[in-house]
């Protein structure tokens, strides 16, 4: 039940929010002061102050909110999104990253384009914003996605008795030690706020039970990053991936560091240079986490003298084009091209797990078939990377010396790679299904549809 929940009546909790709130508020001119100085560097942290302030894009009242964070969450909760728009849904999006805008206008740009869904970044979490943000909204049901908790949305979305359900989510071992040893487990409490938590796996709902969420709130419901549709750009990145391989032979393996971050690039660095030392000299795809890493690692490959090309400056928009055969590095400095690139690698470094960042996405290049290499830290990726390692699919190494060695023993054993890519291979195809489940568990709150699709068809001339 929603308003007056039971995580806003412990005395500890109210005055946490009174104080969590004055912080917030001291805060504000350095937070603004961060937010115009990232717009000066560039154009991809645009301002949007309406945004934050809660006086950005309006959805239709009776929406679904979907509070997705970064590119991960937002498109880990595609699937589900997908369901709803099918339902009839109107759905309103926001995100914390430029990353997570940018991919939700691509994923979702028809239901954009006939007004059944609306995004923008995400309101700060000041009570004066989240009012002004639910006062113009109003929406029915608010979803948060994985791991994104902000208290004073969740008790002022409980006040206005609208229901918040937290899905997909991924609360780690390491997060509970934290929560437990700097906020004395106050923050436990918000979890209370969430009329259901629906997450990934049998372990993950212990957790939410170890932390004293009830037991009938807490469901797994499994992983929906495995129900990822195929959509028209995988397609396109397919065709392209095969011809660009095509082109270059099978002379050259290729070796691809994903979602790589910047503590660990140096360790990196170190593996290039071995693997293009060795008689085979397997051609590396590297695309960093974030957008703000291509040019210093273009640059620092560079410096390296090695043989370097860009994405941006060798293909055309659409991935026509041709890169030379004898380079040595593809930077892979685009958003929303992970397809195309995990399709030219024949091995994948999954990134943020040889600093301890807990890990980046496996399941797409799994989902690919490609076998997969990590680092020790994998506590955001548990699941399923500890599932994948079980199977052969996935295997971590403990430090950036071990890594390398294995990576130059697969390169240099071609069966031992085959071995590993087909146990890849299998690996997905006995998960999928939690966005279905996820879906039949939202039943008690989910609004009635308020999107016709044959008014929209005749609006648009039949061209829905």
């Amino acid at each position: 039940m929603t308003g007056k929940a039971a995580f806003l009546r412990p005395l500890r909790m109210r005055l946490a929010l009174i104080l969590y709130q004055a912080l917030l508020h001291l805060a504000l001119p350095a937070l603004v002061a961060v937010m115009l100085v990232r717009y000066r560097k560039g154009p991809r942290y645009p301002l949007r102050f309406a945004d934050r302030f809660g006086f950005g894009p309006r959805a239709p009242a009776g929406a679904i909110w979907v509070l997705a964070a970064s590119l991960g969450e937002t498109r880990a909760v595609n699937p589900l999104v997908d369901r709803l728009l099918t339902r009839g849904n109107h759905v309103i999006m926001t995100h914390s990253s430029p990353a997570g805008l940018s991919e939700s206008r691509r994923l979702f740009a028809d239901a954009i384009a006939r007004g059944q869904l609306t995004c923008g970044y995400i309101v700060a979490d000041l009570f004066w914003a989240v009012e002004a943000f639910l006062r113009r909204n109003r929406p029915a049901l608010g979803l948060v996605v994985e791991s994104e908790i902000w208290p004073e949305i969740l008790s002022r979305a409980d006040r206005k008795g609208i229901p918040m359900v937290h899905v997909n989510g991924n609360i780690t071992d390491r997060t509970v030690r934290r929560d437990a040893k700097w906020f004395g487990g106050a923050r436990f409490l918000l979890f209370q706020a969430f009329q259901k938590i629906l997450t990934k796996s049998e372990a993950h709902r212990e957790r939410y039970l170890r932390i004293g969420v009830p037991a009938d709130r807490v469901k797994a419901v499994g992983e929906m990053k495995f129900d990822q549709p195929v959509d028209p750009a995988r397609s396109a990145h397919t065709a392209r991936a095969g011809a660009l391989r095509a082109r270059w032979g099978e002379a050259r393996r290729t070796f691809m560091i994903a979602s790589s971050v910047r503590d660990e690039e140096d360790a990196l660095f170190g593996l290039v240079a071995t693997l293009l030392a060795l008689p085979v000299r397997p051609r590396i795809v590297w695309a960093p986490r974030s957008p703000q890493r291509f040019d210093a690692v273009a640059a620092k490959a560079v410096s390296e003298g090695v043989r370097v090309a860009r994405r941006s400056v060798a293909l055309d928009a659409d991935l026509t084009g041709d890169i030379p055969g004898d380079i040595d590095i593809l930077i892979g400095d685009s958003i929303g091209e992970m397809s195309f690139y995990y399709q030219l690698a024949d091995l994948v470094f999954v990134g943020a797990t040889l600093s301890d960042h807990g890990g980046h996405n496996i399941i797409e290049p799994l989902a690919f078939g490609r076998p997969v290499v990590i680092g020790p830290s994998m506590f955001g990726i548990t699941f399923p990377a500890v599932e994948a390692i079980a199977v052969g699919a996935c295997e971590s190494l403990p430090d950036a010396e071990a890594l390398t060695k294995r990576v130059g023993v697969l390169f240099q054993n071609p069966q031992a790679l085959a071995d590993f890519t087909r146990a890849s291979g299998r690996f997905c195809e006995n998960y999928g299904g939690a966005s279905a489940r996820s879906l039949c568990e939202l039943r008690p709150w989910l609004p009635a549809p308020t999107f016709s699709v044959r008014a929209a068809e005749q609006d648009d001339g039949g061209r829905f």
